[in-house]
């Protein structure tokens, strides 16, 4: 392994990278949205692997967490406005 891949620094880029472009999910039109979505599995899941190799399962599983976090409850989906409509108390 060469220095630059066995240093846990360059996985951590790596691994902000991938959170950056997972980030930006909600805001592709529907079409792209499945294509992203298992472009980031598939290139996550070998860097989840190497940074479990470098930094340890404990770290392994905090970042899977945290991945799954991502793809499936997206950070910016809270900053989205609510739609106007009938709120779940008026329609009682």
């Amino acid at each position: 392994m060469t220095a630059l891949a066995s240093h846990p620094a360059t996985a951590a880029l790596c691994v902000l990278g991938w959170a950056l472009l997972a980030s930006l999910l909600p805001f592709l039109r529907a079409t792209w949205r499945p294509v992203l979505f298992w472009g980031l599995v598939v290139a996550g899941v070998p860097l989840l692997g190497w940074l479990t190799f470098l930094c340890g399962p404990v770290l392994g599983v905090i970042f899977l967490a945290a991945g799954l976090t991502v793809l499936v409850w997206p950070p910016f989906a809270l900053l989205r406005r609510r739609r106007p409509g009938v709120s779940p108390r008026e329609a009682q």
